[in-house]
């Protein structure tokens, strides 16, 4: 906990300069907050499950900051420091490449937090804060979701060789996963497949915003987030004991 709480400070330095990350986690999701839901207006339809469009869209922009920092900007500084030999260097003077690692998934996480407080942020004075109506399970898909996706990221940064291709991954995984998991089109205005990948899918949008909005439970959800989630701690195992080696 010394060696991470160390670490933190520093790393947390270097990923605010990557000017990438500051537009992915804290400029794209409010400004497609603010497009999308002055678009659609405020009358329910059945594509938003009879819910206010503009209300959707506060909601399920929470889960935007998760999907970008996570599948991009963690992998991206992960096999940076693989592609220019930190991780090694680090361990030359007794710095283990977990402590670096786990202290990557922190800094993620509250880059995480900060953007998904920058989304509220702007909705506040525009379209307003919907009612939640369950904040329990609003918080646990949030975790959930953010914990699943940061192991996915990890993943992708021990998967691939250069920061280059970790971005180029990170950007494959990351439009699915919102655009699929509703960030785009809403998931009740999609087709009976479009539908049923989007349930298999690990995006955290519909864990947030269906408790939010009283959409649905998170049952099923937080099972998605589950296998996902010990397949890709299964891969880190087996990832770092390749890379070790």
């Amino acid at each position: 906990m010394t060696a991470i709480a160390a670490l933190t400070p520093t790393e947390l330095r270097l990923l605010a300069r990557d000017w990438t990350v500051i537009v992915f986690a804290f400029v794209f999701p409010p400004l497609v907050m603010l497009i999308l839901a002055g678009v659609f207006g405020t009358q329910p339809t059945d594509g938003f499950f009879h819910r206010n469009p503009r209300h959707y869209y506060v909601a399920a922009s929470l889960g935007v900051p998760v999907i970008a920092l996570a599948t991009v900007g963690l992998p991206v500084t992960l096999a940076s420091y693989r592609e220019r030999g930190v991780l090694r260097r680090l361990e030359a003077f007794g710095v283990s490449r977990t402590h670096v690692i786990v202290t990557q998934a922190v800094v993620a996480v509250g880059l995480i937090l900060v953007g998904a407080v920058a989304v509220l942020a702007v909705a506040v004075p525009t379209y307003g804060i919907p009612h939640v109506a369950h904040p329990a399970q609003v918080m646990l898909g949030f975790a959930a979701g953010t914990l699943t996706l940061v192991l996915i990221g990890i993943v992708i940064g021990l998967a691939v060789d250069s920061a280059r291709a970790a971005q180029a991954v990170g950007l494959t995984v990351f439009f699915p996963l919102y655009l699929l998991g509703g960030g785009g089109p809403p998931r009740g205005a999609m087709t009976g497949a479009m539908r049923t990948i989007s349930d298999a899918l690990p995006s955290p949008i519909p864990g947030v915003a269906d408790p939010w909005l009283g959409i649905g439970g998170l049952g099923t959800q937080l099972a998605v987030f589950g296998v996902w989630a010990a397949a890709a701690a299964a891969a880190i195992y087996w990832l770092g004991r390749r890379t070790a080696a």
